[in-house]
């Protein structure tokens, strides 16, 4: 009686065994992905951080060059109205003249 105790044990010892190799090994496998997608998350999070600083220094740059063109098209609207008024002036000078 002995004897088929312990053969049923070591049966289930054997069967036990064989369930969880392969779920130590599945186990094994999770952690290598988890803790590559923790670092595949964190280098996401670093390159959304230096996008953000992209984003913020073109909108200061863009900001510059609007006011710089804004000066730069009033500087020649100044030209253009100086312009149109020296013409004004000849025109008129010229039809004065006999």
């Amino acid at each position: 009686m002995g004897s088929l105790v312990d053969g049923v044990l070591l049966v289930a010892l054997v069967v036990t065994s064989a369930c969880v190799v392969p779920m130590y090994l599945k186990l094994k496998r999770l952690d290598r992905t988890q803790a590559e997608y923790g670092a595949a998350v964190a280098a996401s999070g670093v390159a959304l951080t230096q996008a953000g600083e992209a984003v913020r220094s073109f909108k200061e740059e863009g900001r510059e060059v609007l006011d710089a063109l804004s000066l730069k098209i009033e500087e020649a609207r100044a030209v253009l109205d100086s312009l149109e008024a020296s013409r004004a002036a000849l025109v008129a000078a010229r039809s004065q003249k006999p």
